[in-house]
């Protein structure tokens, strides 16, 4: 075989490899910006999801609604749509929620949330499953510490009670971190979140605001605007805070 039919054969090989690892690289890319949009979308969903839980408590009568006293003292406010508590022997409960904290003009309307999780675990003995929304009231300097710290550890790290009802109740003393468990049809449901873990998702709010290594205090305190997909929650969130009742 002649040499110059040897090197066409071995150039085609080459070619072909080239456009072998060039689809490859196309693929990867598509399947990394279908992967992307996919969390973008799901995020965007959770962000409807806790504003129809804020929307729905603000539709409650005044005597079933999350004190104002309560609402202004908090420095932090967390929305966890969809928290699931199942298990048989060995359970736990597990939820994805939004949590922002007051800017320095004392608003949320600019204040860009994260994601964090609500997780725990316990023993006993569980049938069945149980869902309900969870609102968290951050009230102290100690428990924003812990949220910008990236995980709170409820009850062994900071204090946390369950909240009282009643729109216009007044309020003396609360917990640094003051605890509502919402049903589907905005009622009060039974809560003990104690022992429970509050942890920053860098997975998703990597995807979110395009970074790479994202830090709580960075996106809470220092992202300059809200994304585009989570605008009507901080709505939503301004709305809550500075309702009449």
């Amino acid at each position: 075989m002649g040499s110059s039919v040897v090197f066409r054969r071995l150039a085609l090989a080459g070619a072909l490899v080239a456009l072998g690892l060039v689809v490859g690289c196309a693929s990867n890319r598509d399947q990394t910006q279908a992967s992307e949009t996919a969390q973008l979308q799901a995020q965007a969903k959770l962000a409807a999801d806790a504003t129809t839980v804020l929307q729905q408590q603000m539709l409650q009568p005044s005597q079933a609604r999350i004190p104002r006293a309560l609402i202004e003292k908090a420095r932090c406010i967390a929305v966890f749509p969809t928290v699931t508590e199942a298990g048989l022997i060995f359970g736990g409960s597990r939820g994805t929620g939004l949590i922002s904290c007051r800017q320095r003009t004392g608003n949320y309307m600019d204040a860009p949330p994260a994601v964090y999780t609500l997780s725990s675990a316990s023993v006993g003995l569980q049938a069945g499953a149980a869902q309900s929304s969870v609102v968290l009231l951050f009230t102290t300097l100690q428990s924003t510490r812990a949220v910008l710290d990236s995980l709170v550890k409820l009850g062994s790290q900071v204090a946390v009670s369950a909240g009282p009802k009643g729109y216009d109740q007044p309020i003396r003393d609360s917990a640094p971190i003051v605890a509502y468990g919402l049903s589907k049809k905005g009622l009060f449901a039974g809560l003990n979140l104690s022992g429970s873990k509050v942890a920053f998702d860098k997975t998703r709010n990597s995807v979110i605001y395009n970074v790479t290594d994202p830090q709580p205090r960075e996106i809470l305190l220092q992202t300059p605007q809200v994304p585009q997909s989570m605008s009507n929650y901080a709505e939503a969130l301004e709305q809550f805070t500075n309702s009449e009742g």
